[in-house]
């Protein structure tokens, strides 16, 4: 068993990651739900490919074992659908599991399977690329030398296009109205800043992302690093945060058929990511740090594509793990143009309100 399956290969993330990873060597079988997509992608990339939807256990389990799958990267969502059944597969199959999903229920189906994917000798690496990847490694950067940490504030800067598959998702998650969380110790509790039926929040907050615009308003908003970091930290108050590059809201079209797959190599370029971090401790200590990389999509390919090459390798820890934890703080520097940097603020306390 020394394959690498990318299921969802021919959705726009499911492309980036697999020409990357045929570009590096790697062993790859591609598969997804239809033939045409797929067989298209794996014919432009000379590569071996696979079609099967996932309504039967014995044939994912079936095409798993005929494939000699030993890492599956899942980069089809929506992933509240892809996550159990292939998580599934994998733990009765030994093959390791990985995704690139922003959606929390993933990453509480990860906790939920953890003791059976241990006795399995099966490792569970949901989001290890995306943003799970950048704040993960980016808060532990912050904390790396402070005694008990009790608070972390984290916050991504999205940048440019996004592909019709995240635009999909998050719509779809908006108009679900799912309250606004935050961690408080083992918890994950509504924002105490919700309005009527707790799908908005009355406050934001503020972030210098050091890079000479200043303090940047920042709204709540609930990301998957609430299971994540603290699952990598222990650090008990925990509080997730997103805004747009020249603005402080997000919103999405009502057609995503309408739009383009995704942006194109040039918009990436020209659309960089930041993601900015306070860190408090108990001794009263507040750390800053920023993390400048590359557009999300490309970084989530990279990312994604390089976990899955060192689990390939034999770099893998049975049960729910997450990339800071199993790879430490600098993978998220291993994807060229990336960059952890400390920084100073004058003026920002932890978690300072935006009226």
């Amino acid at each position: 068993m020394n394959q690498l399956m990318i299921y969802g290969a021919s959705g726009y993330t499911g492309r980036l990651a697999s020409e990357h990873a045929k570009l590096i060597g790697l062993p790859i079988v591609l598969a997804g739900r239809s033939e045409a997509t797929v067989a298209h992608v794996a014919t432009s990339l000379n590569a071996p490919y696979r079609v099967f939807d996932l309504d039967t256990p014995s044939i994912i389990k079936s095409v798993l074992r005929d494939a000699s799958v030993k890492v599956l990267l899942n980069c089809a969502g929506p992933f509240e659908s892809t996550a159990e059944p292939l998580i599934a597969a994998c733990i009765e199959t030994g093959v390791h599991y990985l995704d690139i999903s922003a959606e929390l229920g993933s990453y509480q189906l990860a906790l939920d399977r953890a003791d059976a994917a241990e006795k399995a000798n099966v490792m569970l690496l949901p989001g290890c690329g995306g943003s799970v990847a950048m704040l993960g490694c980016l808060a532990a950067h912050a904390i790396r030398n402070m005694q008990d940490p009790t608070h972390i504030d984290v916050t991504l800067r999205v940048a440019g296009p996004m592909s019709r598959g995240s635009i999909a998702s998050a719509s779809k998650s908006a108009m679900a109205g799912a309250q606004c969380l935050q961690r408080l110790g083992n918890e994950l509790v509504p924002w105490g800043g919700q309005e009527g039926d707790g799908s908005k929040v009355s406050a934001g907050r503020q972030f210098d992302f050091d890079d000479g615009e200043g303090p940047v308003s920042c709204f709540p908003i609930t990301l998957p690093d609430l299971v994540t970091i603290w699952k990598s930290t222990g650090v008990a108050t925990i509080r997730t945060f997103a805004c747009v590059a020249g603005s402080g809201t997000m919103s999405f079209p009502e057609d995503g058929k309408m739009i383009p797959d995704g942006p194109t190599p040039e918009e990436r370029d020209a659309t960089p990511y930041h993601a900015a971090v306070a860190a408090a401790g108990a001794d009263g200590t507040v750390k800053h740090a920023v993390l400048h990389t590359v557009n999300g999509y490309t970084f989530t390919a990279m990312a994604s594509v390089e976990a899955a090459r060192r689990v390939l390798d034999g770099e893998f820890k049975a049960g729910f793990q997450t990339p800071a934890l199993l790879f430490g703080k600098d993978f998220v520097e291993t994807v060229a143009g990336s960059r952890l940097v400390d920084v100073k603020t004058s003026g920002i306390a932890l978690g300072s309100r935006v009226n």
